[in-house]
This record gives structure tokens, C-alpha cells and sequence, in this order.
């Protein structure tokens, strides 16, 4: 009987001290871009920040390709080539047992920035020219993991036949608008393009889509 519940024990702890178990705390700060905190998601391009500890333990160490510490508990993570980034998170615990982790993040690229008008989808829309007065331009990424704030700050409209209208911030106000209306008619194909925009971020993170307009 004392030898099955050895065996049992021992069973259990190889389990919990295995590679697939979580002792440790592992999720993006507050800092970081990706949402939600707890995804394993990096992203190529960016120094990814993330919070680890090991409670309860006596030290460790985390070891990885583009992984550093930044500060106590803060990991920058610079992904590069392939499509996974490994996490080893090594030490030892209070009761003096070692423990050795893997964790696994998924490394995806930047996608390009979706410009929408009104909230229309897709890259080509219909609309009725009344509908552009105030019509507001936004832009944002497909990929949800990614929680960057974007802006517009001003566009290029042009017109068949016509020279292009420079519109400062994301609002086709009635000023601009005025010039647009009486230069249109329906079946005309209007293009909103040359879209300058800002990131709350320091990187050159990716392009930004043209939006046609068909008026109908």
C-alpha cells in the first residue's frame, strides 16, 4: 500500500513540475498593445511587454530568442523570423523542488490598417452624395488581438475631372462638402485617398486602404 501511494505522489509531482503546467504568471502589461492581457500572441516589429513571476518561489530565470528584461518582473519581447516564439521560465520554489516551464506565443505581423467611411465595409461602397456631408472617415486593424488607437488626420478626395480636395482631420464637413457636391453625380466613382493617419505608437506599423466611392 505505502509503495502505491509513492508511486501516486511521485505521479503527481512530475505532473505539476511538468513543461504543460502554469506555475507561473505570464500575461501582456498594461503597457502593451494586445488585448485580451492573457492572449500568447506577439507581434513582428514591435518590443512586446510582459509580466512574469513565479510565486512562491525562491528565484528563476526566463530564457528566449528576443526575450530581455526590461525591469524586476517586466520582459521585452522582439519576435523575428517564424511563426513561434518559446519562453522557458526556469528556478526553484520555496521547498526547494525545481520547476522548468515552456510557454508557447503565436508570433503574427502587423496587418494593414482598414479605412472604413460611415462605417460602411469594404474597400469599395455606394452612397448617395447627401450622406457625405459630415460623413466621418475611421480607420482601425482587422486583427482585434491588436489594441492601438488610430486617428485621421487629414485625406485626399478626388473627383473625375476634377483636382484633388484636401480635407484636414476625418470629417467631410459642410465646407469641404460644398466643394465636392456640385462637381458629382450619380453613377461618378469618387476616390478618398492619400490617408494620413497616427498610432500611439513608434513604428512604421503598416499601410492604409483607399475607399471608392460609388455615387448612386
Amino acid at each position: 500500500m505505502k509503495k502505491v501511494i509513492s508511486v501516486f505522489f511521485l505521479f503527481i509531482s512530475m505532473s505539476f513540475y511538468g513543461q504543460n503546467d502554469t506555475i507561473s504568471v505570464v500575461y501582456h502589461t498594461d503597457n502593451d498593445f494586445v488585448i485580451p492581457k492573457t492572449t500568447k500572441i506577439v507581434y513582428r516589429g514591435f518590443l512586446n511587454e510582459v509580466f512574469i513571476d513565479v510565486p512562491n518561489s525562491k528565484s528563476f530565470e526566463v530564457e528566449g530568442i528576443g526575450v530581455s528584461q526590461k525591469e524586476k518582473n517586466i520582459y521585452s519581447i522582439n519576435p523575428s523570423s517564424g511563426k513561434e516564439l518559446i519562453i522557458y521560465i526556469k528556478g526553484i520554489l520555496m521547498n526547494g523542488k525545481k520547476f522548468s516551464e515552456k510557454h508557447i506565443f503565436e508570433i503574427r505581423n502587423v496587418t494593414s490598417l482598414e479605412a472604413k467611411i460611415n462605417n460602411l465595409d469594404g474597400f469599395k461602397v455606394r452612397m448617395q452624395k447627401k450622406n457625405l456631408l459630415n460623413a466621418i472617415i475611421k480607420c482601425g486593424f482587422p486583427d482585434k488581438n491588436i489594441g492601438l488607437k488610430c486617428a485621421i488626420k487629414n485625406f485626399e478626395l478626388r473627383i473625375p475631372g476634377y483636382s484633388s480636395i484636401h480635407i484636414d482631420g476625418n470629417k467631410i464637413k459642410e465646407e469641404y462638402y460644398k466643394k465636392i457636391v456640385s462637381k458629382i453625380k450619380i453613377g461618378d466613382e469618387i476616390v478618398l485617398c492619400d490617408i494620413n493617419f497616427s498610432v500611439n505608437v513608434n513604428a512604421n506599423v503598416c499601410k492604409i486602404n483607399n475607399i471608392i466611392i460609388e455615387i448612386y
